[in-house]
């Protein structure tokens, strides 16, 4: 079978042509658009438009507006706009402490949420966690189950061998099975997409997030560990193994002691005496003004600079998006204080990105996860 990120399709929903994902993919971003604006925005004919949308109304994936004039010239026009209740999708991520699990529309709203404590992460145990909080989810929202277009894992990790296996971390030993979604599917009974973690983040930042208005960036994923993922054109870029965006390569293992994790964080608050058991506990009891994050920074300083100055060298995208579970406001001091390293030739030197906090609220994999689903089927 082909993994998570070179399957093709999902069925539980037909897969669009090309031309209806750019038209959806407007109108999420965009809505409301008359047909006109529309033809104007994707450079297809008009007719071709009116006859995608009429298909894509019928799939419930758009809703028609009431006339209205879009300008003082010509007839009222009918706007559209993408359905949020057209399809939704299940989104999972799994960490060392705990299961999240939510429910996303299709404009990437959370619909409802489910965040369990593990104790340990087997895969038959968390399949059968999973199993029942599908069924949770959808009764909270409130949700036809018909319109759930599949779920999203998001799991922290990178991929090896042919066919790709998914090198979780220790103690997930179970997971690295070549046929992981295929598993999960039967026990799940619906479609899945495995992802890396940090890879399904940058989708859902592309999606709903920083994706919106730069087509290119780097998105550091900031957790227990520190990954990401890219996104060059408006697409993720995966790389021949499917690994681009493992940042934490870009850091001799000497300093990897030192690179932006919030394990390390959860560290140092631990040894200045404000104990918490997980990261969890710490986010929600964090003082980024506290000594400890002043520490943090200090120490984490070096490891960023250098991975934002070599993304900033061989990529060259027009941002770097600080994500992954790092708070807003902590994203925010973490951009202020970091820096690209300058040669300037001529007293210039090359444009650098902009340093952006993730615009992403909630668990950033979990949404990310759900947002692969719709990545594949609509956009």
């Amino acid at each position: 079978m082909k993994f998570g990120r070179e399957a093709a399709s999902l069925p539980n929903h037909r897969a669009l042509s090309a031309n209806e994902r750019i038209l959806l993919s407007q109108l999420q971003r965009f809505s409301p658009l008359s047909r006109a604006e529309l033809s104007r925005r994707t450079g297809l004919a008009l007719p071709t438009v009116s006859r995608l949308s009429e298909q894509l109304l019928r799939d419930g994936l758009l809703v028609a507006d009431q006339k209205v004039m879009m300008s003082s010239l010509g007839q009222p026009s009918t706007p559209l706009s993408a359905n949020a209740d057209g399809a939704f999708a299940f989104g999972a991520t799994l960490r060392a402490e705990q299961l999240s699990m939510v429910l996303v529309d299709l404009m990437g709203r959370e619909r409802a949420r489910r965040v369990e404590a593990i104790s340990a992460p087997r895969l038959d145990a968390v399949m059968e966690r999973m199993a029942i909080l599908t069924e949770d989810l959808v009764n909270d929202a409130g949700v036809a189950a018909d319109r759930v277009a599949g779920i999203g894992i998001a799991v922290p990790g990178f991929f090896i061998g042919e066919p790709p296996l998914i090198n979780a971390p220790l103690g997930m030993e179970d997971w690295a099975v070549a046929e992981l979604e295929e598993v999960l599917g039967k026990a799940l009974a619906l479609p899945v997409a495995v992802e890396n973690d940090g890879s399904a983040a940058a989708v859902g930042e592309r999606i709903y997030g920083a994706g919106r208005e730069v087509d290119s960036f780097a998105y550091f994923y900031i957790d227990r560990g520190f990954g990401g993922g890219i996104v060059q054109s408006g697409r993720l870029l995966r790389g021949a193994h499917g690994n681009a965006g493992e940042f934490t390569g870009l850091i001799p293992p000497e300093q990897r002691s030192s690179r932006p994790t919030l394990a390390l964080l959860l560290q140092l608050a631990n040894a200045a005496g404000n104990q918490h058991e997980t990261i969890a506990a710490l986010l929600n009891n964090l003082d980024v003004q506290a000594p400890y994050v002043d520490d943090w920074l200090r120490q984490i300083g070096p490891a960023t600079d250098l991975a934002l100055s070599a993304v900033a060298a061989v990529f060259d995208p027009a941002a770097v998006v600080l994500g992954g579970r790092l708070p807003t406001d902590l994203a925010q001091r973490l951009a202020e204080q970091s820096a690209f390293y300058s040669v300037p030739v001529r007293d210039r030197d090359r444009p650098f990105p902009v340093i952006l906090p993730s615009q992403i609220v909630g668990d950033a994999a979990a949404l990310g996860a759900a947002a692969v689903i719709f990545d594949r089927l609509f956009f």
